[in-house]
């Protein structure tokens, strides 16, 4: 059999202007996120560090930034060629389903043994 193929996870980030929540520490005893009464946190935020309004293209530069020496670039997609990719992967996968069981049938008519199921197949003589 053909060695199988692997394939790898894309990441995929979503950026958008939205601001990310960052909501109150909870409270350790009540399990609470308590405010006070002027609607600030009462423990705290979760990210200190993040400024008001702080968004997802905020934090998805400043990620990408460090990790490249300060430069950015974008790569994009639309959403039809999205879609268009997702089902060119389905017929990929279709037409490997399909290869794999024509080179079973073929190892199993020229080979007049078992059927071949693994590696190890033994010829009468």
């Amino acid at each position: 059999m053909p060695r199988g193929i692997d394939l790898e996870d894309i990441k995929w980030h979503v950026v958008s202007t939205a601001p990310i929540a960052n909501p109150c520490v909870k409270d350790a005893e009540s399990g609470k996120r308590e405010k006070n009464e002027d609607g600030s946190c009462k423990n705290g935020k979760e990210n200190p560090d993040w400024p008001e309004g702080y968004s997802y293209l905020d934090r998805f530069l400043e990620e990408n930034a460090e990790q490249n020496n300060g430069d950015i670039v974008f790569m994009a997609i639309s959403i039809g060629d999205y879609e268009i990719m997702s089902g060119n992967m389905q017929e990929l996968r279709r037409y490997i389903r399909e290869v794999q069981e024509v080179v079973v049938y073929y190892r199993n008519v020229t080979i007049n043994d078992k059927p071949a199921v693994g590696a190890k197949v033994q010829l009468k003589d």
